[in-house]
Parts: structure tokens; C-alpha cells; sequence
């Protein structure tokens, strides 16, 4: 009996120190840095016209936003937007490759952002973000679009893109293309946080853990990551935290190392070596370790958000998507 009364004083003494640990304050913060020169990379000249918002039924019955760029490819490529902002930052990329006959380009508004889901910065239950992936899967499928597909992302989106190759819908996307990827436990990501760009609530994220690890999940909705933008490039689009629940399905699993492997050795990996976020050297590192084969690419003088508007790559990603086109239809 005594053994019992000590484990359970224990119990209580582990749940009230995770409570006091998920009730604590978040780091103080610094003064916002633009990190990723985003005023630099903002387009000249006139707001470009996009493709009308879309709406697709998730499983929840939630209406999820995206744009779609037609293309004369049978090819389909999903392209998962990065931290903070929507799938619209990714225009020119999505209308370089679908005027090339590369493929037809869906950008989603992942659920939590800006015109998808019921709040910013959250998710229902960790998992969901790959859900809704499926559904859109599903979508577009009704609509006439049985090309093989690719899934693709920058950032955030890539590691989402990790997490779902390693998951139990993989086989809906025939290759992976990841832009920048962000393994957030990796030694790939600068200085633990993304070179400044994430700051973590660390003492709730380690009491949320605790408390999950017992089945406790009613706090998962708390944020535990805000995102370094500063308030002079706010346009309203933007989500500046996430939740707990959030930032798991957002990034690869905790043994990221088994959905790395997951991804096959016929994707194409692409970042520059000027990259803020990601050491480049050291997510090649990481590829040529778990996913030997896989098609690595790193561009002299880019960095995070230029990677994706560099014409190089551009030219890259197409020849890549020409390369894979036209060998099966979606599953």
C-alpha cells in the first residue's frame, strides 16, 4: 500500500508541474526582425491578378480555401504554402510552372490560415493538416483531375510534406517536391528556431508533452510558437502563432528520421546556400544520411524566400516535373 500512496503522490506532483509549466509565461520578446528581407522580396509594380479563392469540403465538414492554376499538363502538383502566410505568397512559382506545361498548380490555404478553418493558428487534433490534404486529394479528383500527382512545399509546407510521406495516405502523391524544408529538431534548422524567425514557448510545450503523454489533450489548442514578422509587413493575411496541436501537424514527426525515409529517392530537394532558416549543407547532410538518391540541389547566392522565385529553380523544378510526368494517374 505504501508503494501505491508514494506512485500516486508522484503522479500528482509530475501533473501539477506540468500544469505550472503550461501556465507559464512565454519567453519576453524582442523586437521583430525582418530576418527573411521580406520587404526586399516584395513584388514591384501592381498587385498580381490570381486565380479566384476556391472552396473544398473537408471530412469535418469545414470549407478549406484554394487557388488553381490551369495548366495543358495532366500532371497535378499541390504546392503547401510556409509558416505564417497562405498559398496566394506562391503566385509567381505556380504560374511559372503551369504556363510551362510542367503541371496544373493547386495552392491551398492550409486550415488555420488565412480564409481556411474556423480560427487562425489551430487545428481540431494533431494530424488534421494531412486530412485535409487527403480531402483535397479527393476534390480534385470529382472535379477531373486524374494526372499523377505531386505534392510539394516550402518551409513549413515541406516539412508538412515530410510528415505526410511518412504517414498512412502517402501513396495518394506519386513524388515529393521540398523547397526549403523545415525540420524543426533537426540540426539543419539555424539556431534551433528557423535563425530567429520562431520563438517557442518552451516550458508550455514541455508541460503539454507531459500532459499528452498521460492522455491529458484539453490544453492542446494553447499556443506555443510565435512567428517573427514585424508589424510594418502586416497586410491581415497573416498567422502569427500557432498551437500546440498546430505546430505538431504542421512539421514532421518527432523521429523525423522515419518520415525522411518515407519520401523515396525520387524526390527533388531544392534550397540556397544564403538560406536564413536552414543550413543548406547540413539538410544535404541529412538527405544524403536517411534518403541517399535523392535529388539535391542547392543555388549559389538564394536564400529562404528567394528559392522560390529564382528563376534557376523554376527551370529546375519544371525540367523535374516534365521528367516524371505521365506515368500513372492518381491512386
Amino acid at each position: 500500500m505504501t508503494w501505491f500512496i508514494a506512485a500516486a503522490v508522484l503522479l500528482l506532483a509530475l501533473g501539477f508541474t506540468a500544469f505550472v509549466l503550461v501556465a507559464s509565461r512565454p519567453p519576453p520578446a524582442s523586437e521583430p526582425a525582418d530576418i527573411f528581407n521580406m520587404a526586399a522580396h516584395r513584388p514591384a509594380g501592381p498587385a498580381p491578378v490570381l486565380p479566384d479563392l476556391e472552396r473544398y469540403v473537408a471530412r469535418d465538414g469545414e470549407h478549406l480555401a484554394f487557388r488553381i492554376y490551369e495548366s495543358t499538363a495532366d500532371q497535378v502538383l499541390i504546392f503547401v504554402h510556409g509558416s505564417s502566410y497562405h498559398g496566394g505568397g506562391y503566385h509567381g512559382l505556380a504560374q511559372a510552372l503551369s504556363q510551362a506545361g510542367a503541371a496544373k498548380v493547386v495552392l491551398p490555404n492550409l486550415r488555420g490560415h488565412y480564409m481556411s478553418g474556423r480560427r487562425r493558428g489551430d487545428v481540431e487534433y494533431v494530424g488534421q493538416l494531412e486530412d485535409d490534404l487527403a480531402d483535397l486529394v479527393g476534390a480534385l479528383r470529382k472535379r477531373g483531375l486524374t494526372g499523377p500527382l505531386v505534392l510539394g512545399g516550402h518551409s513549413s509546407g515541406g516539412g508538412l510534406v515530410i510528415r505526410f510521406a511518412g504517414g498512412p495516405r502517402a501513396a495518394l502523391a506519386e513524388r515529393f517536391l521540398l523547397v526549403a524544408p523545415a525540420v524543426p529538431t533537426s540540426r539543419a534548422m539555424r539556431g534551433g528556431d528557423g535563425g530567429g524567425w520562431a520563438r517557442l514557448h518552451w516550458k508550455r510545450l514541455f508541460g503539454l508533452v507531459a500532459l499528452n503523454a498521460v492522455g491529458v489533450s484539453g490544453l492542446d489548442a494553447l499556443p506555443i510558437l510565435e512567428l517573427n514578422k514585424p508589424a510594418a509587413l502586416w497586410d491581415g493575411t497573416e498567422t502569427l502563432a500557432y498551437s500546440y496541436r498546430m505546430n505538431l501537424s504542421l512539421h514532421p514527426r518527432a523521429n523525423w528520421s522515419k518520415d525522411l525515409r518515407a519520401l523515396g529517392a525520387g524526390s527533388l530537394v531544392m534550397i540556397g546556400d544564403r538560406d536564413e532558416a536552414i543550413d543548406a549543407q547540413a539538410l544535404k547532410a541529412l538527405f544524403d544520411q536517411h534518403v541517399p538518391g535523392t535529388a539535391f540541389r542547392t543555388l549559389p547566392g538564394v536564400d529562404h524566400l528567394g528559392i522560390f522565385m529564382e528563376p534557376a529553380a523554376i527551370t529546375e523544378i519544371v525540367a523535374w516535373l516534365r521528367a516524371g510526368d505521365g506515368r500513372k494517374g492518381m491512386a
